[in-house]
């Protein structure tokens, strides 16, 4: 009888350290699971925050470049409007013309600040603000110019609105 209930003791102490070591195991790689997913979670929440952060610092240099570009075609045109008006001969820019003040660097701004942007309806509308300014100052007529210059307005104001579409989901 001493043997019986020393076996059974001895079963009872194994089926116990067995069933304690299986439900250790058990929380701690339902632990390790939930830790990991926590640090999952967070890690593309810092992930998003600095897409978002990088994308916003991307869309405000975009419009500062394409400010830029816009006053450049500006300053340019002002310049071939006073020549225009003294010798009542359009100066069709030509290779050899001087650069236009302020142009290429706008120019060189615009482009790494769109390259930045994600946004594929920002880059569009950028690009056609761009192409018009571009159009403008390059025209071989006052017609042209006037006519490309023109499009300018209605096309940043769209660009606007839509950096303004953007921007909030990028807080």
């Amino acid at each position: 009888m001493v043997a019986t209930e020393a076996i059974f003791g001895f079963v009872g102490v194994a089926l116990g350290s067995l069933s304690t070591s299986v439900l250790t195991i058990y929380k701690e790689r339902f632990t390790s699971r939930r830790e990991a997913a926590a640090r999952d979670v967070q890690f593309e929440r810092e992930r998003q925050l600095a897409r978002n952060t990088f994308q916003r610092e991307s869309v405000l240099a975009l419009q500062v470049a394409l400010a830029d570009l816009i006053n450049a075609a500006d300053v340019e045109l002002d310049r071939v409007l006073t020549i225009f008006k003294e010798s009542g001969q359009w100066p069709a820019r030509q290779w050899e013309t001087p650069t236009a003040v302020g142009w290429s660097d706008a120019v060189l701004r615009f482009e790494q600040a769109n390259a930045r942007v994600f946004d594929d309806q920002l880059q569009t509308f950028a690009t056609e603000v761009r192409r018009a300014a571009y159009d403008s100052v390059w025209a071989d007529s006052f017609e042209s110019a006037k006519d490309n210059h023109t499009r300018l307005v209605p096309l940043q104001t769209e660009f606007q609105r839509h950096v303004a579409k953007a921007l909030p989901s990028l807080y």
